[in-house]
């Protein structure tokens, strides 16, 4: 649970991640903590500083304030107003990070997969549109080193560098990914399409009533 706050303007308790007050307030809102502790099957001992919920609460937390390495979380654990208003009296550093996300398999994977379909189910139930748009496109994303999966292909950025090519699917209405497919970089733009196709209709039709209709627009390939 996060503290009580309240905002005033001094030169006291300065945060410049202020923005992930109201995110933190959502989350708890929809019970997303509740949802990944009863979801996720990753039990750490008992006497552990950090469960695997809190690991992903903090990192999705610190994904949302901009940061795009393990390294940089030291931008929230150097934030004492947010660790306050968060509770987080503890914050692990990098290695820490590593080492409970290496604990993930792809059953774990597919676990978080359904905690984002139950948070979603809960926010889709208080609103939504008539109807939807899924965009589906694909993206290069490159990489350094020898990732996993990495391969060599379509680069407009650094030619001849390492990447992924996945496959996404967006609601239009709100940017909300609602599905997406990992790819080597190899991977022609169109590769799977077909089957893309009714896989993220298969999550339109789980959250959209029979009144609901939803409409495709993919620029793919």
């Amino acid at each position: 649970m996060m503290r009580k706050y309240y905002v005033t303007f001094s030169e006291k308790n300065l945060t410049g991640n202020a923005g992930l007050v109201h995110l933190g307030r959502f989350a708890e809102k929809i019970g997303l903590s509740k949802i990944i502790e009863k979801t996720l099957t990753i039990q750490r001992a008992p006497n552990a500083d950090y469960q695997a919920a809190d690991a992903i609460m903090m990192l999705m937390m610190g994904v949302l304030a901009g940061i795009r390495h393990m390294a940089h979380t030291i931008i929230l654990k150097n934030d004492d107003v947010l660790r306050a208003l968060f509770r987080w009296d503890k914050f692990p550093d990098a290695t820490t990070f590593g080492r409970i996300f290496r604990l993930f398999s792809p059953r774990h994977c597919k676990e978080l997969a359904d905690v984002e379909n139950t948070a979603r189910r809960k926010v889709w139930t208080k609103k939504w549109f008539g109807k939807i748009i899924l965009d589906m496109d694909s993206t290069v994303r490159g990489v350094y080193g020898s990732q996993e999966g990495a391969e060599k292909g379509y680069n407009p950025k650094k030619k001849g560098q390492k990447s992924y090519h996945p496959l996404l699917c967006f609601v239009a209405e709100n940017r909300e990914c609602l599905h997406n497919w990992f790819r080597a970089g190899g991977a022609y733009s169109a590769n799977g399409c077909v089957e893309f196709l009714p896989a993220a209709g298969r999550y339109e039709r789980m959250f959209c009533s029979p009144s609901q209709t939803g409409m495709v627009d993919s620029s793919a390939g």
